[in-house]
């Protein structure tokens, strides 16, 4: 018996092994991290004969292409530049938001290919909301069927292991869709399903903001407030996927009824509809978020914002007390936001977060803006590809 064990193992480590480096290096390339095979040598510590067996394997099945030389600083042949190949499979993500659905077709640089939304009718039910999801995806795979799978971000919460959308707060009534299990009977795709914040964490880890750091909070600012957290490169939930959820955390306990039934929440102060319904009264005007933060210079759109970051204050620094990042990102509407009022709010959290003197927080906006949340279901995909739980069609 102990011989069959050994037998096992000996066999499936090398096969773990393949996956995973396969992983890395197609990740090294798509985020920028490493533009040649001596980089990846360098930045892997893989021995070049792997690297060039990796990289043939990818030029011959149309993912990676060699480009033009890349300059550098020592003697001899500049090396040529690796980039993912025009031909690769695309990605096909699906946003399912509170008010709409969203499907994209996009390549591994989040180059978006093809886009369709479609806006929620007051009957919507489970059933239509899966048959307006299909409709989408069909709708991509008209132009481009060969894609390496279909990632989802949904409203939450979300069971990430069944793939199933829980018992979200005003969604008309729809609970308890298991989402992933119809696309994977409909599609012939892996799917990847997780929460919207989650998701759009990933995106910015990967390709965005935080892109250069292990540790940090992700905050998106819209109709609701969600949040994700990377935390030492990895995204931070429990075994059954759920988010933090920031925007739930009590900043007034006798406060505001919140839609979660709960009292004092951050999202009943600092989400779109709360900041836009003070923006409406004191000015007057009937204008977007965007709009708003447009106009920031007027002096009652100032004293509005700068309410906000107040308000968003105690909710953040209780987070970065429990799980000490180095950077918040403001996404969603939230990355419309000036720049002076992020800095204002950096400031406030340095001074009152509980670690002194050792690491400075920064708060940042989005790359992507609104856009993170579709980009973000695309990088479910991305990331199951990067970490070798996809296995590429070779």
């Amino acid at each position: 018996r102990s011989g069959r064990v050994t037998g096992v193992q000996t066999c499936a480590l090398p096969i773990l092994s393949s996956k995973r480096n396969r992983g890395l290096i197609l990740k090294l390339i798509a985020t920028g991290q490493c533009h040649s095979r001596i980089e990846l040598a360098r930045e892997t510590e893989l021995t070049k004969m792997t690297i060039t067996n990796i990289i043939s394997e990818f030029r011959q099945n149309h993912i990676i292409v060699d480009a033009e030389e890349r300059p550098n600083d020592v003697r001899g042949r500049n090396p040529i530049t690796l980039e993912i190949d025009r031909k690769a499979p695309k990605i096909l993500g699906v946003l399912v938001n509170d008010t709409y659905c969203e499907a994209v077709l996009c390549d591994f640089k989040l180059n978006i290919i093809r886009r369709n939304r479609i806006d929620y009718t007051d009957d919507l039910n489970a059933e239509k909301l899966l048959e307006n999801i299909s409709d989408l995806i069909d709708d991509m795979l008209e132009i481009e069927k060969n894609i390496f799978g279909i990632g989802v971000a949904s409203l939450g919460p979300v069971d990430i292991n069944k793939g199933e959308i829980l018992n979200p707060s005003d969604f008309y009534g729809i609970k308890n869709v298991m989402l992933a299990d119809r696309l994977r009977e409909q599609f012939p795709y892996p799917v990847y399903m997780d929460s919207v914040s989650n998701s759009s964490a990933l995106a910015e880890a990967l390709f965005g903001a935080g892109k250069e750091e292990h540790d940090f909070i992700y905050l998106g600012i819209g109709d609701k407030i969600g949040s994700g957290v990377i935390s030492q490169g990895e995204l931070f939930r429990n075994s059954k996927g759920y988010a933090p959820e920031i925007g739930h955390v009590c900043i007034r306990p006798h406060g505001a009824l919140c839609t979660c039934g709960n009292r004092g929440c951050l999202q009943s102060y600092a989400s779109v509809p709360a900041v836009l319904d003070k923006l409406k009264s004191a000015t007057g005007e009937d204008l977007a978020f965007k709009e708003f933060c447009e106009k920031a210079s007027d002096e009652k759109v100032n004293k509005v914002f700068h309410e906000l970051m107040d308000e968003l204050l105690p909710a953040i620094v209780s987070s970065i007390n429990i799980l000490h990042p180095v950077s918040v990102i403001l996404g969603d509407q939230g990355a419309f936001i000036p720049q002076k009022y992020l800095k204002y709010l950096e400031n406030q959290i340095n001074e009152h977060k509980f670690v002194q003197g050792y690491t400075n927080i920064s708060v940042k906006q989005s790359n992507y803006k609104a856009d993170v949340k579709i980009f973000g279901a695309v990088c479910n995909v991305i990331m199951g590809l990067f970490t070798g739980e996809i296995e590429l069609p070779f």
